[in-house]
């Protein structure tokens, strides 16, 4: 278990140690940007679709969320991009919009202020470890690229990044599934608030639209097979869910301690209150469906935030679909809320995104950031027929105006880590 807090109880934290999001960065299947990224999110446009890199013919599940309308080469050099894994053009496209967006002048900074923290659930599967095989199969070991172990490796991400904005700051890499945003989060605000560095460059991506990665997920049966609508295959809460529907692309996000934004007087976002992460230690696939281990989570960030379960105003929910992981969710806000779990509203974005495992929470946090920049709420699209067991508010069909002050954001990985990361709307006079 990891919780890192604001403070003591009775104390409080420094401009210098609070921290907050000043740049997003997001390649998403509905968006290869911040704004298109938001607005599919907003209407509840899916980028769901037919699976056009390889042959599905074969295979149960036909659909996914691609993302299309993007070229490495249009942020990464080409004789460096033909190396790298898709996760890591995920990951520098991502940066660099996060980076312009934070409006920071890297080279009027020390480099050594500066540091990286990324994570990736898979890493290189998505193209470099599948050629990497078949160019073995076919050709033999010896005809295998000699950087392949090197770009197959999650780290990848986080040194690919750290080399092409010359950060020489503190470098965290991980590998915690769907919750490796949150994990990089928390690795982010532990150096920040040390005084480690000045800014960290966080996030996640993922590739895992891939013959490998997809066959064995179907093998796992855990994919929908609505293939006869994509855009509406991925139904979180629904009666009818099957499945979750996979997806890939990541996002960045730059965090800093309060005062070096304030100074250079960056647009905030918002500002991380806590993140805390426990896991089920149950069984490497099978989920459970109490809930204990993601309301232990929650209750751990709400106490180092020093916020109150009645001051949550919205969640954006993990919700990718699957029966168990959305009876998890679903139980562990009733067990850390109380009753006030019935009223907080709680969207899933991954109708709209497909599930992209690591690359999940980056998209999330801008969801939530640009819910606090508008005061909208992201629905949850397909959400027709409601499970019984599945009885809160889901925001289901159509954005809502709401005015929200505090969120939260949970994240289920394979394996029963269950993470959550709670922002708040940034205010210089609270402590």
């Amino acid at each position: 278990m990891r919780t890192y807090d604001r403070g003591r109880p009775g104390g409080s934290r420094s401009l210098k140690q609070r921290v907050v999001i000043t740049g997003l960065g997001v390649v998403a299947c509905c968006g290869v940007n911040l704004e298109a990224f938001w607005r599919a999110v907003r209407e509840g446009k899916s980028g769901i679709g037919y699976i056009q890199r390889f042959d599905v013919s074969g295979l149960p599940s036909k659909i996914g969320g691609e993302v299309r309308d993007f070229n490495p080469l249009d942020y990464i050099d080409e004789k460096k991009a033909k190396k790298q894994g898709r996760f890591v053009h995920f990951a520098l496209a991502a940066a660099k919009m996060a980076i312009q967006d934070s409006g920071l002048d890297l080279s009027q900074m020390n480099p050594y202020h500066v540091g990286v923290a990324f994570g990736s659930s898979s890493g290189g599967y998505g193209n470099i470890a599948d050629e990497g095989y078949r160019i073995a199969i076919e050709r033999g070991v010896r005809y295998v690229p000699p950087t392949t172990l090197n770009e197959i490796s999650t780290h990848a991400g986080t040194v690919h990044i750290a080399i092409e904005f010359g950060l020489k700051g503190p470098c965290a890499s991980n590998s915690t599934g769907c919750a490796s945003g949150i994990t990089a989060i928390e690795d982010a605000m532990f150096v920040l608030r040390s005084g480690g560095a000045e800014c960290m460059v966080v996030g996640a991506s993922d590739a895992c639209l891939s013959p490998l990665v997809f066959q064995a997920l179907c093998k796992q049966k855990v994919l929908s097979r609505h293939n006869d609508d994509p855009a509406g295959a991925c139904k979180p809460f629904d009666l009818h869910r099957d499945g979750l529907v996979l997806g890939e692309g990541g996002g960045v996000m730059v965090l800093e301690t309060a005062e070096h934004a304030l100074e250079r007087g960056a647009h905030i976002y918002a500002e991380v209150l806590a993140a805390s992460s426990y896991c089920e230690a149950r069984h490497l696939l099978v989920s459970g469906t109490t809930g204990e281990e993601m309301a232990v989570a929650l209750k751990a960030a709400l106490a180092s935030g020093r916020v109150g379960p009645s001051d949550v105003d919205y969640v954006c929910i993990h919700g990718i679909g699957n029966k168990e992981y959305d009876l998890s969710d679903t139980r562990g806000l009733k067990l850390a809320l109380g009753r006030h779990a019935y009223n907080v509203p709680a969207s899933s974005i991954k109708p709209v995104t497909g599930q992209p495992f690591g690359g999940a929470v980056p998209m999330q946090v801008a969801a939530v950031c640009k819910a606090f920049e508008e005061d909208i709420l992201p629905p949850t699209i397909n959400l027709t027929t409601p499970d019984p067991e599945c009885d809160l508010d889901y925001v289901p069909g159509v954005a809502r105006r709401a005015r929200i002050n505090v969120a939260t954001i949970n994240s289920h990985s394979f394996g029963g880590t269950h993470a959550v990361v709670l922002l708040r709307r940034f205010d210089a006079e609270e402590s």
